[in-house]
C-alpha cells in the first residue's frame, strides 16, 4: 500500500430503536445501508464495493464509514468474501467450484485491499490469509489460485493476479505468495507468442483480461498513486514484466482493450492497465489514449441503464489519479458526487 491510504474508523452498528406510543420512529437503516451504487449487487457486490472504497482512497475522499462497515459485515468468519451475502446472520458456505457459490478468491482479494486502504489490517490479513490458502496446482506444476477454491479446481492468471495483489499488499511473505509470483511469469509468453498472458496454462493462446490482472498484480500500487512521468510504449524482449506491458501497449491501438477472445470493451481493464503502467512509468501513448476513450466512455459504462455502477467509478477514480485527471469533471461526470451520493441509507 502507499503513502495516499488512509486510515478511517468503521462505524458501530446503529442501535435498535426502541418504540413508544406516541413517537414517530426514525427511518430504520436498510439491510444494505452503506452500500454504493445502485446495480443489483448480487453477484458482484463485494467487489464493486471494494473498487468504490479504493477509487475514493485515490482521490483522497475518505469513505463513508457505513460503508466500510458493510464490507467489513460481508467478511465470512474464515477471513474469505463471497460476492454478496444476502443475510449476514447466514454463514458463509464453502467455497464451491462446480456449483459457482461461496467464498470466491475475486471478491476476497478486492475486499482485503479495500480493507487495507481504510485501515481495516485485521481483517484485510485475515482476507489474505483465506487467499494463501486457496492454492491450486496448475497443469505446469505451477501453483496458482482458482476463482472458487475446492477439490479439482483449477487456478487461473485472473485470479491469481488479484490474490498476489492482496497478499502481498498486506504484507505477506511466504511460500505461497512467491508461488503465486511464479505462477504468473509462468503464464506470460514469450514474444514469439505476443507476450501476452494466457488465462491457464493449458490454454493455446492469450486473454487480454488475463494479461491486464497479471500485469496489475504483479505491479500496480492501490490505491492508484498520483500521475508519474511516463516513458514511451515499452518494446517487447527486455523482460516478462515489460514483454506483458508491451502486449498491452499493442491492444490499446484505439485507447480500449477488447474483451478478447470475446466481443465488447472492457473498460474496467482498461482502467487497470493504466493505473499500471503509471506505477510502471511507461506507456505514455497508450495512457494518454485510453484516459481520452475511459472519459468519452465514463457515462455510458458507469452509468448504463441510468444505474450507478460503483465498481466502475471506483476504476475510473483510479484511473484519474494516475493521470492527474479531475475526478470531479471527468467526461462530463463528477465521479465522487457520483459515487457518494449513490449510497443506500
Amino acid at each position: 500500500m502507499n503513502k495516499w491510504n488512509k486510515i478511517v474508523s468503521s462505524a458501530a452498528l446503529g442501535a435498535a430503536l426502541v418504540l413508544t406510543a406516541g413517537v414517530t420512529p426514525a427511518a430504520a437503516a436498510g439491510p444494505d445501508a452503506g452500500l454504493y451504487g445502485s446495480t443489483d449487487p448480487t453477484f458482484t457486490g463485494v467487489s464493486d464495493q471494494s473498487l468504490a472504497i479504493l477509487g475514493l482512497v485515490s482521490v483522497g475522499v475518505e469513505p463513508s464509514p457505513q460503508a466500510i462497515n458493510w464490507l467489513v459485515t460481508q467478511q465470512c468468519l474464515d477471513g474469505g468474501f463471497q460476492a454478496y451475502r444476502v443475510s449476514i446472520r447466514t454463514a458463509c458456505g464453502p467455497s464451491d467450484p462446480v456449483n459457482f457459490s461461496g467464498p470466491d478468491s475475486n471478491s476476497t482479494a478486492l475486499a482485503a485491499l479495500a480493507l487495507n486502504s481504510v485501515g481495516k489490517l485485521g481483517q484485510a490479513k485475515k482476507a489474505a490469509t483465506w487467499l494463501s490458502k486457496a492454492g491450486a496446482k496448475a497443469s505446469n506444476g505451477t501453483t496458482g489460485v482458482a476463482y472458487y477454491p475446492g477439490a479439482g479446481a483449477l487456478p487461473d492468471a485472473n485470479s491469481s493476479g488479484l490474490a498476489y495483489a492482496a497478499m502481498s499488499g498486506v504484507g505477506m511473505n511466504s511460500a505461497i505468495v512467491r508461488q503465486v509470483r511464479t505462477y504468473l511469469f509462468r503464464s506470460i509468453t514469450p514474444c514469439t507468442e505476443s507476450g501476452g498472458a494466457k488465462f491457464q496454462s493449458g490454454d493455446g493462446g492469450v486473454n487480454n483480461s488475463a494479461s491486464a490482472q497479471v500485469l496489475f498484480g504483479l505491479k500496480a500500487l492501490t490505491p492508484a498513486e498520483p500521475a508519474n512521468r511516463l516513458a514511451k510504449d515499452p518494446s517487447c524482449g527486455k523482460n516478462k514484466s515489460t514483454n506483458l506491458a508491451s502486449y498491452l501497449s499493442s491492444q490499446l491501438t484505439t485507447g480500449t482493450l477488447s474483451n478478447f477472445p470475446y466481443d465488447g470493451n472492457d473498460y474496467g481493464n482498461t482502467a487497470a492497465t493504466v493505473v499500471t503502467f503509471n506505477s510502471m512509468k511507461i506507456g505514455k501513448s497508450s495512457v494518454n489514449k485510453s484516459i481520452l476513450s475511459l472519459k468519452k466512455n465514463a457515462k455510458a459504462w458507469a452509468l448504463k441503464n441510468g444505474q450507478v455502477n460503483a465498481g466502475a467509478v471506483g476504476w475510473l477514480l483510479m484511473a484519474a489519479e494516475a493521470t492527474d485527471s479531475s475526478p470531479k469533471k471527468f467526461g462530463g461526470m463528477n465521479l465522487v458526487t457520483t459515487l457518494t451520493k449513490s449510497m443506500k441509507k
